[in-house]
């Protein structure tokens, strides 16, 4: 009987260590968003819903331009801006990015003249999670560390399989 609880409580510490937080999330939904009159931007949640707020590098490329590092405004729909406009024309926009999402997402964006009728974009993506867009643990606020305590389980799940088996050996 004990080493079936031991078994258990094993099993359950083992999975604990394996999953993920991207996992816990779903992975992500990335919108890419116009107003048509060259601004871009994109919000960013989790698949839960939740905002991609943690610290994401974000690049946008866009025609012949330099890749551009879009900014995070920390609002709640996970927003990122870049800080440039778009001149009229016709522009297809990729955007990358880094972790804890590892993603790409494109669009078509048409951007008007500025005396013209502007049509705004959006355009959504969603990019499955996956064990490399895992996020770094944040450092907690705290100041302790997760460590002890799996030491301490593990130590715990050793000494009850131990207790088991000698316990199994004297009957």
């Amino acid at each position: 009987m004990m080493a079936r609880i031991a078994t258990a409580f094993a099993a359950v510490v083992l999975l604990l260590l394996i999953a993920t937080p991207a996992q816990a999330h779903g992975g992500a939904s990335v919108t890419i968003h116009s107003d048509g009159h060259g601004s871009v931007w994109i919000t960013a949640q989790w698949q839960d819903g939740h905002p991609i707020n943690e610290p994401t590098t974000v690049t946008m490329t866009a025609g012949s331009l330099p890749p551009a590092v879009l900014h995070q405004t920390g609002d709640e729909r996970g927003t990122q801006t870049y800080s440039g406009t778009l001149d009229p024309g016709s522009w297809r926009v990729a955007i990358d990015l880094g972790t804890p999402v590892n993603g790409h997402c494109q669009a078509l964006i048409q951007v008007a003249d500025p005396a013209a009728t502007a049509q705004p974009t959006e355009v959504a993506c969603l990019i499955p999670a996956t064990q490399a867009s895992a996020p770094a643990a944040a450092p907690s606020s705290s100041g302790g560390s997760l460590t002890p305590l799996w030491i301490t389980l593990g130590a715990l799940v050793v000494a009850g399989g131990g207790f088991a088996f000698f316990r199994s050996r004297r009957s």
